[in-house]
């Protein structure tokens, strides 16, 4: 019974991420198919992913004040209403842009808060089933790829034989459903945090202020985002471009983002398992070479299909040990009552250049070719990953600075 609350965070994390991923495309389909207006859906995606954005970095000092199990039930719930509302309202007294674009950015907006609230509860629910952080946040990690890597495919499918609207149903369900694992079977570990001077911004202040002294924090959240720039462009730009012009072949790309997503799980789950006796430092500075620029020197190779393969497997299995290492040293090193805002203060930083990575992939590639930038962003992902080895800090990812969260709930 004691494994009963990370069981149920654990499923949390899966469904909660699969529903996003078919929000994700559903939402967009859904556009497209009603209004036929590129625009239309470019305005769309544009205010969810702007809902995302602000919410990131706005909801840290709610979650730390009033308890991370209340904003985690709270998000899925505001977004079973924002996601359901969209088909229902089509389908009823009908839906103009500015309603869809309002619904569109809330359905972002409780992605931030429900993600971060989650992360915030595993350290207690992992202490009281009696298990390390490492294996915690590898299971956790293991369960959002493979919600992401069931989602995308499970949205395709179900659009074509039920339509967009049944799938944005259906994501409603899964944030209920999530909602209620959290709200039922999660208990409260840690009292929400005492009130600091300064009202809101200063409790948002408080967090930059966390990020800007703590060096290794600082130092992850800049290597992070520029690693996140460059993925983007590799997924939005580069290896659609290497599957269709040098492959010919759609297939492909989805082969490619396949057995990345599988190696990725698989390389979570085995981190979760074996994590906890090797050295956080060593993961992943090993992890982040091996995960990030050889798969542009692959694209840039050109070999068969199945080295091709091959080597975005190995890749992604070096890229599933990164997130849980980052989390267990999150949350082992920022304290309690701040964890929720530097989490909130990390996931903004790291998605904020995301868009600048696929505009320059695209921009370089229009320049110089497909062959050359795939070259240039191999050689600044390589330099970018080899700052764990060059600077000393890093090295602070293996200390132990924080006890162990009490196991022992304090609410019900």
């Amino acid at each position: 019974m004691r494994r009963v609350p990370l069981v149920a965070l654990l499923g949390a994390f899966g469904i909660s991420h699969a529903g996003s991923v078919m929000t994700l495309l559903a939402i967009p389909w859904f556009v497209l198919q009603t209004t036929g207006s590129g625009i239309q859906t470019g305005v769309v995606t544009a205010a969810e992913t702007a809902g995302l954005l602000a919410s990131s970095i706005l909801t840290g000092p709610v979650i730390d004040r009033v308890g991370a199990r209340a904003i985690s039930v709270l998000a899925d719930l505001a977004a079973v209403i924002a996601v359901g509302t969209i088909p229902l309202a089509d389908a009823t007294v009908g839906l103009s842009l500015p309603l869809l674009a309002v619904l569109a950015g809330l359905a972002g907006m409780t992605r931030a808060p429900g993600d971060t609230a989650k992360r915030v509860l595993l350290p207690g629910t992992v202490a009281l089933a009696g298990t390390s952080l490492e294996r915690g946040s590898g299971a956790a990690d293991g369960m959002i790829r493979l919600g992401r890597t069931l989602g995308a495919p499970l949205a395709g499918t179900l659009i074509v034989i039920a339509g967009a609207p049944w799938v944005l149903l259906l994501d409603a369900v899964t944030f209920l459903v999530t909602a209620l694992l959290i709200g039922v079977c999660v208990p409260v570990h840690e009292k929400p945090a005492a009130v600091e001077p300064g009202g809101y911004f200063g409790w948002l202040a408080a967090g930059f202020r966390y990020v800007r002294r703590d060096r290794l924090i600082l130092a992850i959240i800049s290597t992070v985002t520029i690693m996140n720039a460059l993925d983007a462009g590799m997924n939005a730009v580069l290896q659609p471009a290497f599957a269709a012009q040098v492959m010919n072949s759609s297939v492909l790309l989805g082969e490619l983002m396949g057995v990345f997503g599988l190696g990725a799980a698989a390389g979570s789950v085995v981190y979760g398992w074996c994590g906890a006796r090797w050295g956080r430092w060593p993961t992943f500075a090993v992890c982040a070479l091996l995960a990030g620029a050889p798969r542009f020197v692959l694209l840039w190779m050109e070999p068969s299909v199945g080295l091709l393969l091959f080597g975005f497997f190995v890749c992604g299995l070096a890229a599933g040990s990164l997130n849980p290492v980052l989390v267990t040293v999150e949350l082992n090193r920022v304290p309690a009552h701040l964890r929720a805002r530097v989490l909130g203060a990390t996931e903004a930083g790291v998605l904020a250049m995301m868009p600048v990575g696929a505009l320059a992939a695209g921009v370089l590639m229009d320049c110089v070719g497909l062959e050359a930038t795939l070259l240039a962003f191999a050689a600044v992902y390589a330099v970018t990953t080899l700052c764990p080895v060059a600077f000393r800090v890093w090295r602070q990812m293996d200390d132990q600075r924080l006890p162990a969260p009490t196991p022992t709930p304090v609410a019900v």
